[in-house]
């Protein structure tokens, strides 16, 4: 995905309320809700680290998936 993708699903996720699975380009993931997202980065509410920054440089793939304590 490139950035402007990248930025375009975060807003997606972010307007619906959606929780994600962010996976970075170093191997290392985040889950949680998007809580802000501009051109450069999004800030997260991961569910073990608390509010964080991520930048779209970093990220290769966002996706959507059940919030922490959800099973179907």
């Amino acid at each position: 995905m490139n950035e402007t993708t990248l930025y375009e699903t975060a807003k997606f996720f972010k307007n619906k309320k959606i929780a994600v699975h962010i996976t970075k380009k170093d191997s290392r993931f985040h889950n949680g809700v998007i809580l802000k997202v501009n051109q450069k980065f999004l800030e997260i509410d991961d569910e073990k680290l608390g509010e964080m920054p991520i930048f779209f440089s970093e990220i290769k793939l966002i996706e959507p998936r059940e919030p922490k304590g959800v099973r179907r």
